[in-house]
């Protein structure tokens, strides 16, 4: 076997992508040792297609995971964009990527635009910094169970440089390896849905436009050619997309997209704007189809990004919906790997990732098809043109939020989520949503912080005390220490729990201020802005629990931080050692 294969591993994830090194680097981060492999020759992999924008969302959570800056070295920014008809700006288009500014709870009110390859450069270095590698040139042919075993699965692999063949023993397989994915295939996981039998073009190239704003996320409604994309990518580069439509199908014939073709195509397209090729870096025709896994977990093999689900990039949610599979299974897998959890822990990644993704796979046939000049069955009936109900889709409010991913939330009450339904509501926040992002203070330097860089993505839950006005709530403030004693004795907390307590007002200390220490760290909320954004009674206070990946868990009543241990038991194990590291 290689020399730098172990025998063992605690799992083994296949596809080396941007998802499957994202929840590699993430497993080693909590402690725990996953063997990442790629058939493909990642090191010297080129830059070209694929996915190319991460909208807001996905970059906090990457920026919680400490990735955030070095994704906007690399990347382009757009906050805005232009829709053109006839040569002149026009009412609709990607409008959920035109100001952006307007989303005001998070700081990342902009997209990103860079090649996926660069994206997973940024994984990469961050998992050598880990003394860890991507080991490429690597291929799975199959595997073998025996859940006796302390390592259930036994996997045979195959070094494509030498053609030598050796085993790893794990606990779990994760399937990050694309749509055509092995793992699926061999767990024997139906993969559900069809192909629309629409192609789309997309390329990669050097230009010069007249189009107004071209570094903006622009579209343009074109009668041959659909929506016509117009983004602006990294290296001054551009992404063009186009329906490759029936009357083109017929007029070049199966095989005739060729790159000559693409670019004048792509003029006629852009018409009346002028457009000039000074390189093509890479260009594609492919087909459109929506599709999902029956489910993305099937005993101890999972399913993250492509290989359980594919849908067209109408919406660019491909690399945004894996960001969100392999955040959201991360953590759950860790805390298992390390005995801090019971494997239904792990489950409840189908259970929330499945759900939404359905979602995306909905929205997806419906903004697919329109783009495509056609109407889907929901629209039957309509007698406006598919572009103009396109527009009616892309301005839905809950349709933007979704799509930009800060909409995005989980069942307020499931396996790891609890909500307080039955009575007096605490917050307006609720289990499930995802953390919206404000700003505090720090005590004397008075220096202005995002609240989500306080509530790192490290593999621990983050237990806010928001304490609402200090003169009407230092009674049960009073209370807090013994409460969590409590809790920290039925949990190994320094493994598991992060303490933050959120001031509302200011003065020149915290527990002079308070009249009682702070439990953990203090910061000052001196406009009460982070209370009213997470819409936090006054003269009550509240505890937010913040899961791992920064969604609430769980929010009391200061008074009830008793409760917050039957809340934890549902799904860490008490008094639990940590095993794997």
């Amino acid at each position: 076997m290689p020399s730098t294969a172990p025998k063992k591993a605690d799992v083994l994830i296949v596809g080396g992508g941007p998802v499957g090194s994202l929840i590699g680097y993430q497993l080693l981060r909590n402690g725990c040792k996953p063997f990442i492999i790629d058939q493909d020759d990642k090191k010297n992999a080129p830059i070209y297609g694929r996915a190319c924008t991460l909208w807001p969302r996905a970059l906090e959570l990457f920026d919680q995971l400490g990735l955030g800056d070095d994704l906007l070295s690399l990347g382009v920014a757009s906050k805005t964009g232009i829709n053109f008809k006839d040569g002149v700006a026009h009412q609709g288009g990607l409008v959920f990527g035109h100001r952006m500014d307007r989303n005001g709870d998070t700081n990342w009110n902009f997209s990103l635009h860079l090649r996926q390859r660069h994206t997973e450069r940024v994984i990469e270095a961050a998992i050598n910094e880990l003394d860890h590698e991507i080991h490429g040139l690597t291929r799975l042919e199959g595997w073998k169970e025996d859940e006796q075993a302390e390592y259930p699965i036994t996997c045979t692999l195959r070094d494509l440089q030498t053609d030598q063949v050796f085993e790893v023993q794990t606990k779990f397989v994760v399937g990050a390896d694309g749509g055509k994915s092995f793992v699926r295939k061999s767990a024997g996981i139906n993969f559900i849905g069809e192909h629309s039998g629409a192609e789309w073009i997309r390329m990669d190239a050097l230009v010069e436009t007249d189009m107004p704003s071209p570094r903006a996320l622009n579209s343009v409604m074109s009668a041959s050619h659909g929506l016509v994309l117009f983004c602006p990518i990294d290296e001054g580069r551009t992404r063009i997309g186009y329906v490759w439509n029936e009357e083109l199908q017929k007029k070049y014939g199966p095989g005739g997209a060729t790159l000559e073709v693409a670019k004048e195509e792509a003029k006629k397209a852009l018409h009346p704007f002028k457009l000039e090729f000074k390189a093509v870096d890479w260009f594609t025709l492919y087909g459109i189809g929506q599709r999902i896994a029956s489910t993305f977990m099937k005993g101890r093999i999972i399913l993250a990004g492509d290989a359980c689900h594919t849908h067209s990039s109408g919406s660019a949610q491909g690399l945004n919906t894996g960001t969100f599979d392999a955040v959201n299974l991360a953590w759950k897998l860790s805390l298992h790997l390390r005995g801090l959890a019971p494997i239904e822990l792990v489950q409840s990644y189908d259970e929330e990732r499945k759900a939404k993704v359905q979602q995306v796979i909905d929205n997806d046939l419906i903004i697919a098809t329109l783009i495509s000049g056609k109407l889907p069955p929901k629209f039957h009936g309509r007698k406006e043109s598919p572009r103009d109900i396109l527009t009616e889709w892309f301005e839905n409010a809950s349709t933007v939020a979704f799509t930009l991913g800060i909409g995005i939330s989980y069942p307020p009450s499931n396996y790891v989520n609890l909500s307080s339904a039955g009575s007096l509501p605490i917050t307006t926040i609720q289990a499930g949503d995802r953390s919206p992002d404000v700003k505090v203070s720090r005590i004397a330097t008075n220096e202005q912080v995002r609240f989500q860089k306080l509530i790192p993505n490290n593999g621990r839950f983050n237990i806010v005390i928001f304490t609402g006005n200090p003169t009407l709530t230092l009674p049960a403030l009073k209370m807090l220490e013994a409460g969590f004693t409590q809790l920290k004795s039925r949990f190994p907390a320094k493994k598991l729990f992060s303490f933050l307590t959120i001031i509302s007002g200011e003065g020149i200390g915290a527990a002079e201020y308070l009249g009682t220490k702070p439990v953990g760290t203090a910061y000052f909320d001196p406009f009460r802005g982070a209370h009213e954004v997470y819409g936090i009674d006054p003269t009550r206070g509240a505890i937010v629990v913040f899961r791992p990946d920064g969604y609430v868990g769980r929010v009391v009543q200061l008074t009830d931080v008793i409760t917050l241990g039957e809340y934890f038991a549902r799904f860490l194990i008490e008094g639990a050692g940590d095993i794997c590291c």
